[in-house]
């Protein structure tokens, strides 16, 4: 039979053992979840809007590609309203439902909004 001071330390190592291993799956679940958002906007997004989301590409330019950091655009822009746009286009933005998954949509979206939006 363990003492209760040996029973409160291994509990408490036990603990410290568990909510490390949630965090590190959380933090590697986010860092991919960054990453796929990332690439979405390298491959669907930055021809554009440009890597720094000015518009000022020569597609963006033709396009009339809003600057996205502007206060305009950050003010109340949440992932939903991304995922709104990104799913049924905007103006000359084409809509990318059923051409990008859900979860490059949601990805992207966050990307975006954690970029851009501050």
């Amino acid at each position: 039979m363990l003492n209760p001071q040996v029973k409160r330390a291994l509990l408490a190592g036990l603990t410290t053992v568990l909510i490390g291993s949630v965090l590190t799956t959380l933090i590697f679940a986010f860092a991919e979840e960054t990453q796929l958002g990332a690439q979405v906007f390298d491959k669907k997004c930055v021809m554009c809007h440009g890597k720094d989301g000015v518009g000022d590409t020569k597609a963006g330019k033709m396009m009339k590609t809003p600057d996205i950091n502007v206060e305009e655009w950050k003010n109340g822009k949440t992932v939903a309203d991304v995922v709104k746009t990104l799913r049924a286009g905007l103006g000359k933005m084409p809509k990318y439902e059923g051409k990008l998954s859900d979860e490059e949509i949601g990805a992207v979206a966050e990307y975006t909004v954690a970029k851009f939006v501050k």
